[in-house]
């Protein structure tokens, strides 16, 4: 019960023996008379606010009130959790009671989510009244993880989503720094009505996530939310949402900024979309805190056994490109792999069991030749079919090249035990001076 740890306040006190830390006082008497139960005056509007010190998620909320008389002085109440004190509470999301507040009982129960707020606020509203409560407990856990150094990293990243329904509504929109809920303001996304709309973030690299900050529209079709799921992982399969899911959205409401912990998920990609329907997606602001991850600092190619498609001379021999020597000339070096000039030449190295692949790095050579790299594509997998090259690719294709250089491929933690390097096409020769490969165990 993590009412216990924080303090209370009410809109007003009826009496020296009903004030409001009363309701957070681990007694849960509802006897007025037994002087553990607090009392505004009678007011429009009355409220009581729990201030937990710290931003927590908040799963249920179990409220006491009288039993000794009164207890239809609850119809309606509404319990809200967030982290605003904007109009005393009562734009931050608001809690689903068990059963209707319309015919309220001595302990009711609200079921929350598992909001982030610091915040606890319950109102009875538009009409005079009475409130008062015996008992107000609060269950859920701390705040997200936070990890040292962590900041907005979405505001650097690029986004996509699955179609724009108009200008206004472009995806950049949605990681502006900028938490405006009307689409007029031009801070929002907003998709074409299709099935399960996506929205995807992509973090350049692989990074943990504390938690993901999602701001709805105020204007209009904050209901279009509900039900979206928010994904975090390194696959663009089905474009992300087969990685797995940090958080659902249950409940909505207009303009509304809710956090939800995702406690270090690792990833690249953050997707957020609606599935099962027909839909609009359309918020307003995303908010990713995290870390980066950096890659591990073992060259793990050097324990792997090469292969490829062809050998030129003995001097050309796969093993070459993983010996630790990066020197680009292949007559004085004898440290570059040479195919034969054939069909779809490959490389491959057999790491000898499965590996989450950071990065891999490929040397070109630096004597002559350069251009005989130009489209090399990276595959990482488990499978050999197609000597490995069926394998989900890291990256994209060498495009541009010159003597020596190296090239980074990004994997964002792809798992598999092997790495191949090809170069679709016919009449092709493939040469590598070195490749480095950057992973952790799987």
């Amino acid at each position: 019960n993590m009412a216990l740890m924080g303090t209370a306040t009410q809109s007003s006190l009826y009496g020296s023996i009903g004030v409001a830390q009363l309701a957070i006082d681990g007694n849960n008497d509802s006897n007025y008379r037994a002087r553990s139960c607090t009392r505004t005056k009678y007011e429009k509007d009355p409220w009581w606010r729990l201030d937990l010190k710290d931003s927590r998620a908040v799963i249920k909320v179990v409220l006491t009130t009288r039993s000794d008389c009164c207890t239809s002085r609850m119809k309606g109440v509404q319990i809200r959790v967030g982290d605003s004190l904007e109009n005393e509470g009562r734009n931050n999301f608001q809690c689903t009671p068990e059963k209707s507040v319309d015919s309220p009982e001595v302990t009711m129960r609200f079921c929350c989510n598992g909001v982030a707020g610091r915040y606890v606020t319950v109102f009875t509203l538009n009409r005079k009244n009475f409130l008062s409560i015996c008992e107000l407990e609060v269950f859920g856990y701390g705040s997200c993880v936070q990890f040292p150094g962590e900041k907005n990293v979405a505001l650097t990243s690029e986004v996509m989503q699955s179609s724009l329904n108009d200008m206004k509504g472009i995806p950049e929109h949605a990681i502006d720094g900028n938490r405006k809920s009307h689409y007029s303001s031009l801070s929002c996304l907003y998709t074409q009505k299709e099935q399960d709309p996506w929205f995807r973030i992509d973090l350049r690299e692989m990074h943990k996530v504390s938690a993901v900050t999602i701001t709805n529209r105020a204007d209009c079709c904050w209901n279009n939310l509900k039900g979206a799921e928010i994904h975090i992982g390194n696959s663009l399969k089905k474009k992300g949402l087969k990685n797995p899911m940090c958080a659902k959205i249950n409940k909505t409401s207009p303009g509304y900024t809710e956090s939800f912990c995702c406690d270090g998920m690792l990833g690249r990609f953050v997707t957020i979309n609606i599935p099962g329907r027909q839909d609009f997606l359309t918020l307003c602001e995303v908010e990713v805190f995290g870390i980066p991850v950096p890659y591990p600092k073992i060259n793990i190619a050097l324990q792997g056994k090469a292969y490829q498609s062809s050998d030129y001379l003995t001097l050309g021999g796969a093993e070459h490109a993983i010996d630790g020597n990066s020197d680009g000339n292949y007559n004085g070096g004898r440290s570059c792999t040479h195919t034969t000039s054939s069909t779809n030449p490959w490389w491959r190295v057999d790491l000898h069991k499965p590996y989450r692949i950071s990065r891999v790095f490929v040397a070109n050579r630096g004597d002559c030749c350069e251009q005989r790299l130009l489209g090399a594509e990276v595959h990482v997998g488990n499978s050999l079919n197609n000597n490995g090259n069926d394998n989900p690719k890291c990256g994209t294709k060498i495009t541009s090249t010159t003597k020596g250089k190296v090239h980074i491929f990004n994997c964002a933690n792809m798992e598999g035990r092997y790495v191949s390097i090809i170069i679709p096409g016919q009449k092709k020769v493939l040469t590598l001076c070195e490749v480095e490969i950057y992973g952790a165990t799987a």
